[in-house]
């Protein structure tokens, strides 16, 4: 099973709901990858709106 990005929040994930948002809005075509471990000293997390540490697409087509 390959990994979805969520049009929403760009949380990358293996469901078929993104665990994040709930949104059912996902997509096998995206590019780039964060992994977001520490969202307050994150200067990309802050840019992308992340809240939460994860994985997450950078663009989502």
């Amino acid at each position: 099973m390959s990994e979805k990005a969520c049009g929403n929040c760009h949380f990358l994930t293996k469901e078929n709901v993104c665990p994040k948002c709930r949104s059912t809005s996902l997509s096998e075509d995206f590019g780039g990858l964060v992994i977001v471990f520490d969202v307050d000293a994150s200067a990309i997390a802050r840019a992308m709106k992340i809240r939460e540490k994860g994985r997450y697409a950078l663009k989502v087509r």
